[in-house]
């Protein structure tokens, strides 16, 4: 036995998943650092522990084993016992075969001395060798993004020893049966046999799922359900260089949590992406919002409504439901990118528009982003509020104009001191005579307000129906 080719093997087999391990200990020590300093953002000690739920964070928490709170207690990491459990078989199968590999290329005699003076051993033992070279290649790849994604666990561990000694099995009957077919002489056109069986045996241990449905989609069995390969023509992914703000450095860098797509990006958590990548949470927020446009309206319309101001599924809401954008005007040119343009070139009612943006809205994941939108909101400040009041009474609220009385040239004497207006803020008047109206405040004092614009004197009582002021930040 040579000590060099045990020690390259003790290495490649037991060193490295030790590593991986304990690197994954030390990801999840920052990570939860930066999870409790998370939770300082979203969480107030004065609102009780019900209203602070925010299911976005707690699954976050809940990843990486960080306290949800005192009646949810604590999700308990693995034990040290299964991950000594989980790298033995893995020690098992690398060890032995690297061994034998590297024993070989030193000696191909070896080969001889082990499976006998056979004529195919040593085409078997070139593919044996590639299969190893590509599954253990492809088993740091997939080490590498567990540590990433944190979800390496000891079933993977199992998992990947599995497809190594699978791989090795399987390049071993592939040589063999080459080996059958063609001899060791050449295939047609004077290709050598070792040469394609070396490559082909590497793309059977890097990519072992490939290489199983290739086997099965080109045999004759029966009963077994193949891949209808016409679909593939209508799955065309659009990557996630689309979104503003994102380009192929930084998708390389997402590809790494299985993020390559707008629909993954759509569908993901940003408080997740937050703690595990380098990127701030208010860029992954807006990534978010546009990769939900894309996904819901494909990368045609999306692109083609830019030029409208519409960046994010919330921009396509605010223009539908939103009094203080919406416009007569904008709803139709959203509903000709949205629904096409009808044959006798009439307008869609706004109605349609309005329940087509409705539908799309009602999404889990938009649901999510929009909760994740409203909290950070709170804590910025009820001045910067983007979402209306909706039913949970979340958001920014408007000032019901009762009572109020608009005087020329431009006064406007409110009903009480406690709505919360400052010079430059902007008011936009729905309703009534000045309805349409974009103000800018110029000066406070107590009940009158001061605006830049001539008004239409006007007297809103209870009874003058409804009328109402939005603030809008400069």
């Amino acid at each position: 036995m040579d000590p060099l080719s045990l020690v390259v093997a003790f290495l490649l087999s037991l060193v490295v998943p030790v590593i991986v391990i304990a690197i994954r200990q030390t990801v999840k020590l920052h990570r939860g650092e930066v999870i409790q300093d998370l939770a300082a953002v979203f969480h107030s000690a004065k609102e009780p522990e019900s209203e602070r739920l925010i299911p976005s964070f707690e699954f976050v928490k809940f990843k990486y084993f960080v306290p949800t709170g005192p009646e949810r207690g604590q999700r308990q990491d693995f034990q040290v016992w299964a991950w000594g459990v989980a790298v033995f078989p893995f020690f098992l199968v690398v060890s032995s075969t690297s061994y034998i590999c590297i024993e070989f290329f030193q000696d191909p005699a070896f080969a001889g001395t082990l499976f006998g003076e056979h004529a195919p051993v040593t085409l078997c033992m070139i593919a044996v060798s590639a299969a190893f070279c590509g599954g253990y290649l492809n088993s740091i790849r997939a080490l590498t993004q567990s540590i990433q994604n944190f979800d390496l666990s000891p079933s993977l561990i199992v998992a990947l020893a599995t497809e190594i000694f699978a791989a090795v099995v399987l390049a071993a009957i592939f040589a063999y049966a080459v080996h059958a077919i063609y001899g060791a002489s050449g295939l047609p056109k004077g290709v050598g046999v070792p040469q394609v069986v070396a490559v082909l045996a590497f793309a059977i241990g890097f990519f072992p799922d490939a290489a199983q449905r290739t086997l099965v989609g080109r045999s004759k069995l029966k009963n077994f359900k193949r891949e209808n390969l016409l679909v593939y023509k209508y799955t065309l992914a659009t990557p996630v260089e689309l979104i503003d703000g994102i380009d192929t450095e930084i998708r390389n860098r997402l590809s790494d949590f299985h993020i390559e797509t707008t629909q993954n990006l759509a569908t993901a958590n940003p408080l997740m992406l937050f703690v595990e990548t380098p990127f701030g949470v208010y860029q992954i927020m807006d990534w978010v919002a546009q990769a939900q446009l894309c996904a819901s309206v494909g990368a045609e319309a999306m692109t083609s409504m830019w030029r409208l101001g519409v960046r994010t599924l919330f921009d396509l809401e605010r223009a539908a439901l939103d009094e203080r954008c919406r416009h007569p005007e904008l709803l139709q040119s959203i509903g000709r990118h949205l629904l096409g343009q009808k044959d006798d070139k009439s307008d869609f009612s706004p109605e349609a528009i309005t329940a087509n943006i409705q539908m799309r809205l009602d999404d889990p994941h938009v649901h999510r982003l929009r909760q994740i939108y409203m909290q950070v909101g709170e804590r910025i400040g009820e001045r910067h509020w983007r979402f209306l009041t909706r039913d949970d009474g979340i958001g920014p609220r408007s000032y019901d104009a009762t009572g109020i009385v608009f005087q020329t040239p431009n006064r406007i004497c409110l009903a009480n001191s406690r709505i919360d207006i400052r010079p430059n803020d902007y008011l936009a008047v729905v309703g009534g005579k000045n309805n349409g109206k974009l103000l800018k405040v110029g000066g406070v004092d107590r009940t009158l307000v001061t605006v830049d614009k001539d008004v239409i004197d006007e007297n809103v009582g209870p009874n003058a129906g409804s009328v109402r002021l939005f603030r809008i930040n400069p």
